[in-house]
């Protein structure tokens, strides 16, 4: 499989950092329901929204290089790995699974910490 190398964490991570990226290039500038960090707790104000963006598009590029150099890891051992391919196969599905997931988590948490560290209750 010579094109494994592109799926996996690192295809996620290049699709974080070019939305990061996007957001970053293009703020949302006025608190929406369509574009930006919609939690209930960085829509009360302009305030929270706006640290709140921001905080969150940068988390969500570094979350995207991480997973770049998760991913190219992971596939570099998995191809010298010797292991039979229905288990190299579930592997990288729970691989890609959890790139998926845990940046999500993780972006989501990290900004209402932020905020919450920024605003205290007010936010």
């Amino acid at each position: 499989m010579p094109e494994s190398w592109i799926i996996g964490p690192q295809l996620i991570g290049f699709i974080l950092i070019v939305i990061g990226l996007i957001q970053l290039w293009f703020p949302p500038k006025h608190i929406n329901k369509y574009y930006g960090y919609k939690m209930p707790s960085a829509m009360k104000n302009q305030q929270t929204w706006d640290e709140a963006n921001r905080y969150a598009t940068r988390y969500t590029i570094k979350c995207g290089l991480v997973l770049i150099v998760i991913g190219v890891l992971t596939t570099s051992i998995f191809k010298v790995a010797v292991m039979p391919f229905k288990m190299k196969e579930a592997l990288n599905i729970l691989v890609f699974l959890f790139s998926g997931m845990f940046p999500a988590i993780a972006i989501i948490v990290a900004t209402e910490k932020h905020l919450s560290r920024i605003f205290g209750n007010q936010s």
